[in-house]
């Protein structure tokens, strides 16, 4: 169930529509003429709200586990202009809960009836910590997210109160939205959930006119003031200065066009998150346009000589609490965002495109550039640090290592998983969803999973150019990416029974040839590793089991001191049908080993290398480096100012970097010896 759903079921369970308040809100509410636009970041400011009616009320709070109810002193304020309506409501909350790992969280939901009924597409505005969302109804338990994001929506927490302010387009030309004028009038209700979880312990909530929020029948009305003009639509905007900073950018980062910003709130220094788009060559070397969003703080305005540490997050979008948390460590974080397709499916081309232009801003140190990714966006993290230098660490989540094997193990068994006749549900659920949404790639990458273009885009091709620290984890019941392509020693062998008839996840079966066939420890060095075997604790929680069945498995992923891999294989036991990646609830974290690589460390001397080098040389010259039907090289001259802007951060390191770059230059074919004689004079090279 969707945590949306889950919210709207708590209204309906715990029937919160007996208000015994001593000061209750007015059923009808009027909307206050709004003269000059407010600052939508979770601050009222002393003017900005002055326009508006101030209503104050007791909202009732119940809970479920355990049950109880209380009483929390609210304020509403309403305003609008001729275009937009502004919404600001403030609730005493002592802590801040803010967490999606495990969930927990405050949250506030602003709800509209267009009718008497609600019918599917009414709106629905979400404001958690870090996070807004446009939302509409779609049945009762159910919500769905909107197809065009409109509105705006900030939560700020200071001295026990927890502070909302929306910002809504009175008609964006959304039929999700409201579509109103000035004047209109129309239902409402602003819910409150105070430390949601999954098991609702300790959960409360409210709402500001009781009821359900699947029934508008106990809602309030809003009253929209009529003789007002249009604003300038401000607070719809991000800061000015971001989109002139965005163009004093110089190299790669130029490309990087302002789309839109925010301010982030909850944060102890400003921060913005910025939407950008750029262009980058597809796999025919076409040029094509993707979307990103970057995170970082306002101080970079200010402070030319700032520079901070990157994380780059491969594959898959982030959310904005997760990258909050990377930025109130003091990072910069850049991620892809409205993606046309799976990583697996788009090549690696958009993020080797994307962290050259995050490594060339004018913020960022890129002595200290952390990647990181999960499952698809593991394998993306380790086909960026194959092809980006240097590079503080990788952190791939149970990234798969050969994407043929993969592919074969997928897709030449999509008939097996498929439902039974006279059934509706798959016997391996999970896995027969996943095949099926990647069944594109085959368009990409061909249908011989065995060959050499799958081989090619594969992290298990590119080991000798991953030189950087990589810190990984692999699970024994992954039944995504099986752990048979990293040892065939790590395998549990699984109940067969429970399983199509026929189903294997053995490369030796799915696959003929030896690339197809290949391990990543076939091709790992032993000397360049160190593996942790770790077993899930007894009472773990198992993932689908009932709340309280279990706890969550916490640890601090180990970290190798002398080797450049970290392994981890957590053992789980053997694959089970309706296991996805992982079949217990764990949580391994890095948080000692970001630290240390965002703050402590150094590039060490090896991460230059006879092969890593021969790539650079090649990236520099234009030459496509991987053996592949398909293209991944970015702009020439972005590769170009890449190649350079890594060597340079490389040398500076210390003397004995310059002196290994200029001995393996000086072995390099002449052929690949294509730098500028000035550039190599000044990287220390003869």
């Amino acid at each position: 169930m969707k945590v949306s759903s889950l919210l709207l079921a708590l209204f309906c369970i715990a029937g919160i529509g007996q208000r015994v308040s001593a000061e209750p809100l007015p059923k009808a509410i009027k909307s206050a003429p709004c003269l000059k636009p407010p600052t939508i970041d979770g601050v009222f400011e002393a003017d900005e709200w002055r326009d508006a009616k101030v209503y104050d009320f007791d909202m009732e709070m119940l809970s479920l586990n355990p049950p109880g109810k209380s009483s929390r002193a609210c304020e509403l304020r309403v305003m609008n202009s001729a275009n937009s309506l502004y919404i600001g409501f403030r609730v005493p909350d002592l802590k801040v809960n803010n967490s999606l790992d495990p969930l927990d969280f405050d949250l506030a939901t602003l709800a509209f009836c267009r009718g008497k009924e609600l019918v599917t597409g009414d709106d629905r505005k979400l404001i958690a910590p870090g996070l807004y969302a446009d939302k509409h109804f779609v049945v009762p338990n159910k919500d769905g997210d909107d197809k065009k994001k409109d509105g705006r929506g900030a939560v700020e927490h200071s001295k026990g109160v927890h502070s909302f302010e929306w910002a809504i387009p009175l008609d964006a030309g959304d039929t999700e939205d409201i579509q109103v004028k000035a004047g209109d009038t129309l239902r409402f209700n602003l819910a409150y959930f105070d430390s949601f979880k999954f098991d609702l312990k300790d959960t409360q909530a409210g709402s500001i006119f009781g009821g359900d929020l699947n029934k508008a029948d106990t809602w309030g009305t809003l009253e929209l003031a009529a003789k007002v003009a249009k604003d300038d639509g401000s607070a719809f905007k991000g800061p000015a200065w971001v989109s002139e900073f965005f163009k004093k950018q110089t190299g790669p980062a130029k490309r990087l066009r302002v789309e839109d910003s925010v301010l982030l709130p909850n944060l102890a220094k400003p921060a913005v998150k910025t939407l950008l788009s750029f262009t980058y060559r597809d796999t025919e070397g076409k040029e094509k346009e993707a979307k990103a969003a970057i995170y970082f703080p306002a101080a970079v305005r200010d402070d030319p000589k700032l520079r901070l540490p990157l994380y780059f997050v491969a594959g898959y979008e982030t959310d904005d609490n997760a990258a909050m948390a990377f930025v109130r460590r003091g990072f910069t974080v850049i991620s892809p965002r409205a993606l046309e397709a799976n990583p697996l499916i788009r090549t690696a081309a958009p993020d080797f495109a994307r962290m050259h232009m995050a490594r060339a801003l004018s913020f960022v140190d890129d002595a200290h550039v952390l990647i990181g990714g999960g499952s698809a966006g593991g394998y993306m993290t380790l086909m960026v640090a194959a092809e980006t230098f240097p590079i503080a660490v990788a952190m791939p989540d149970v990234p798969p290592v050969n994407w043929g094997y993969n592919a074969a193990y997928f897709f030449k068994q999509l008939e097996k998983l498929a439902s039974p006749k006279g059934e509706t549900v798959s016997k391996v659920p999970v896995l027969n969803s996943v095949g099926s949404m990647l069944l594109a790639a085959t368009k990409v990458f061909g249908d011989d999973f065995g060959d050499a273009t799958w081989y090619a885009h594969s992290p298990v091709s590119q080991v000798s150019t991953i030189t950087c620290p990589v810190s990984v984890w692999w699970t024994t019941a992954d039944v995504l990416v099986p752990v048979d392509q990293v040892a065939k020693k790590f395998v549990k062998e699984f109940a067969a029974s429970k399983f199509p008839t026929g189903f294997t996840m053995d490369p030796e079966k799915l696959l003929t040839t030896k690339q197809g066939r290949t391990r990543l420890m076939d091709v790992l060095p032993p000397n360049d590793y160190d593996l942790f075997e770790r077993t899930v604790p007894e009472g773990t929680l198992k993932l689908g089991a009932p709340p309280g069945t279990g706890k969550p498995y916490t640890a601090e992923m180990p970290l190798s001191a002398t080797k450049q891999w970290s392994i981890v294989i957590l053992d789980e036991g053997p694959p089970e049908p309706n296991v996805g990646h992982a079949k217990y609830a764990v949580n391994l974290n890095r948080d000692k080993a970001i630290d240390h690589f965002a703050k402590t460390s150094k590039i060490a001397v090896t991460q230059l290398t006879p092969e890593k080098l021969a790539r650079l040389m090649d990236r520099y010259a234009g030459k496509e480096w991987l053996p592949s039907k398909l293209k991944q090289l970015d702009e020439p001259e972005s590769e170009k100012a890449d190649v350079l802007r890594g060597l340079r951060t490389y040398v500076k390191a210390g003397e004995e970097h310059a002196k290994q770059f200029a001995e393996l230059y000086g072995k390099l074919p002449k052929e690949k010896r294509v730098l500028e004689a000035t550039v190599v004079s000044e990287l220390g090279g003869r």
